[in-house]
């Protein structure tokens, strides 16, 4: 599973030799986070880190997140139930579920911590105040070991 887009965020190639290229990628409300001198796919994952540590400093509720791994999910073909239906992405936080054939991806607002469970197995669980941009990534790396067969 590939994350090559992320929810108000676009992303700008400029291939400065061959297979080296600055990445740039630019919110909605006009942030600005680059990358210089990389390989495509590498820099991409960086930038989509620092993304996601932009994100979470900006306080965006639960449900927005519930959003950003739905969008993810989508932009990959993979079939999926999501028992939080959003109005509006910044509602109040609720705790939700994101079916993955047989992985459930749960996030539990009371404590709150994101986790991953497959048949009852707890494979992945991160604190939301431990939770970064490389934990976004193990916990994508995660999912797609856990749904190999399907992705």
């Amino acid at each position: 599973m590939r994350v090559t887009t992320f929810p108000d965020w676009t992303f700008d190639f400029d291939e400065t030799r061959m297979g080296w290229y600055n990445i740039n990628a630019t919110r909605i409300t006009g942030n600005l986070i680059g990358i210089e001198g990389t390989d495509e796919y590498s820099g991409l994952e960086r930038i989509i880190a620092d993304i996601v540590d932009f994100e979470l400093t900006q306080n965006r509720t639960y449900s927005y997140w519930n959003n950003i791994f739905a969008e993810i999910f989508k932009s990959n073909g993979i079939i999926f139930h999501n028992n939080l239906e959003l109005k509006n992405p910044n509602e109040h936080f609720k705790s939700w579920v994101i079916k993955l054939y047989n992985v459930e991806l749960y996030f539990k607002s009371s404590e709150p911590e994101i986790r991953l469970i497959k048949n009852e197995k707890r494979l992945y669980s991160k604190k939301w105040s431990k939770f970064n941009g490389t934990e976004f990534y193990k916990l994508i790396n995660e999912i797609k070991t856990s749904c190999q067969q399907h992705i």
